[in-house]
């Protein structure tokens, strides 16, 4: 028996109803305390994972995999973080470990990455959920600061990562990249940019000079930015790409035969500490949409290189709008 997510067509859009159970006996899931537990051992790495979401979603790991080895990501000290998970998930205890890794920085992305090489030989899920976000300054320079900061880990932080456990990939690993509500295209300005950011042909060093593009402009300290179609919330630039780098990932691994990998986004949907926006979802309710991603059975043909809302609706980032959307 596998954990599978269904997908079906409701009107025009379409639905994943989660936590549905393929019908076939097997030995991969047990039934614990009222719901599946995946029984195959994974190997798992959860980056920005100190508090929030990321917090959240390794306690659902731990509750949803009889076998792991867990590796949660924080910038800084790992003592007490340690503690406290190893305390509330305390009969998987040694499943879950934090460790101190900076996902702008590539060195120490990389030591990371062979250490869990070298223990492991494989990564089965990696789910990407460090993020930055500022409220847009009106100061210019702060404005600079902050659209430099935000993209150097949302989008560069979430490539380096990926790029550095690209190579040790199970054969058929999960790459879940937490996305957002704000980076539906329909909130990038210009509609030029919109049709280069939502081309589905769009190449990695396209992207990347897009991208490059708005940082060099929001440092010249002046509007250009804004007269070139860019937004003034780089959260929303870093996002959009972020999707756009789920979709263009999902293509590249398949055109190089690694077509049972798969890779989607996500838009959480439980209140963000620095966002202004309402939800009634708390972070363990978004966090099992994250695992429900995360634990996509295999095979897998739908969704790939998808951007997921948090009712698991597949929503269209590059194209019309969210109005009527629950955020």
């Amino acid at each position: 028996m596998s954990l599978c997510l269904r997908v079906v067509r409701i009107g025009s859009g379409e639905t994943l109803l989660h936590n549905l159970l393929s019908r076939r006996a097997g030995p991969s899931l047990t039934t614990v305390r009222g719901f599946r537990q995946v029984e195959d051992h994974k190997v798992c790495v959860v980056t920005g994972a100190s508090r929030g979401i990321g917090y959240a979603t390794a306690r659902e790991l731990c509750s949803k995999l009889k076998s792991a080895d867990i590796y949660l990501t924080t910038r800084g000290e790992t003592t007490e973080l340690n503690n406290l998970i190893k305390h509330e998930v305390w009969d998987k205890a040694d499943m879950v470990n934090f460790h101190s890794v900076e996902v702008t920085d590539q060195d120490s992305v990389v030591q990371f990455r062979n250490s869990i090489y070298e223990r492991h030989g494989r990564l089965d899920i990696l789910i990407n959920n460090a993020g930055q976000y500022f409220l847009p300054s009106p100061d210019q320079a702060e404005h600079s600061s902050q659209v430099e900061r935000t993209l150097r880990t949302n989008y560069w932080g979430t490539k380096t990562v990926c790029q550095a456990f690209l190579p040790m990939l199970s054969s058929a690993a999960r790459i879940v990249n937490l996305s957002s509500h704000l980076g539906h295209l329909s909130l990038i300005p210009g509609p030029e940019l919109q049709q280069r950011l939502g081309d589905p042909a769009l190449t990695q060093s396209q992207l990347d000079r897009l991208v490059l593009e708005y940082q060099t402009l929001a440092s010249q300290q002046s509007n250009s930015y804004r007269e070139a179609g860019w937004p003034d919330c780089a959260y929303t630039v870093s996002k959009v790409a972020v999707n756009a780098y789920t979709r263009l990932l999902q293509r590249e691994l398949e055109e190089e035969g690694q077509e049972r990998v798969v890779v989607n986004a996500i838009h959480p949907g439980s209140r963000h500490s620095k966002i202004s926006q309402e939800s009634p979802l708390t972070a363990t309710d978004a966090a099992k949409s994250v695992i429900c991603v995360a634990l996509l059975s295999d095979p897998c043909e739908h969704p790939r290189g998808k951007f997921i809302w948090h009712d698991l609706q597949i929503v269209r980032w590059d194209e019309g709008s969210l109005k009527g959307m629950t955020v």
